[in-house]
């Protein structure tokens, strides 16, 4: 059985698009939320690639882009996407910690594990890397370091195993 490691969303996907200026790069990133917010996930890669031609330097689009993708399983994509928020934010926790998700994904644990380890080390209390860390762990046989992440996790956040509340 595959564990279940937590994609995190930059925004809410709940955000609705502003009637205003529909060749803002903000607009078409916004729209895209909502559009995988519904499912609707082509649609969303649209939105998402609209957004960055017009700015390609927006770390939550490419990151956003790099989860849409992952939700069709299409992690080379994805990976490529996530490299290229960092490439433009090297510390952003949320994109450092979906990268690892993909690498484990891929039964690249001990990568995923590094990238788990980075977003921690950028953020301390993010209970979802701590989560994905936990199962990593877990997946190289390292159970009594599983459980101790997985117990941070939870004190953290006691309802751990997703972050796309945010």
């Amino acid at each position: 059985m595959t564990p279940n490691f937590s994609l995190c969303y930059a925004f809410p996907l709940m955000m609705i698009p502003s009637v205003g200026d529909t060749n803002s790069a903000s607009f078409w990133f916004e729209k895209g939320n909502e559009l995988c917010n519904s499912g609707m996930i082509e649609e969303a890669l649209k939105a998402y690639d609209h957004a960055l031609s017009i700015d390609k330097t927006l770390v939550d689009v490419w990151n956003n882009k790099g989860i849409a993708l992952a939700s069709m399983d299409k992690y080379d994509e994805a990976l490529r996407c996530f490299e290229e928020a960092l490439k433009l934010s090297p510390r952003h926790a949320y994109t450092i910690n979906n990268k690892g998700m993909i690498l484990a994904q891929q039964k690249k644990y001990e990568a995923a594990l590094r990238c788990f380890d980075a977003a921690i080390e950028v953020d301390a209390y993010f209970a979802g890397a701590w989560y994905n860390k936990s199962h990593a762990m877990s997946c190289l046989g390292r159970g009594r370091e599983a459980k101790a992440a997985m117990k941070t996790a939870k004190a953290l956040d006691p309802y751990v195993g997703g972050c796309r509340r945010r």
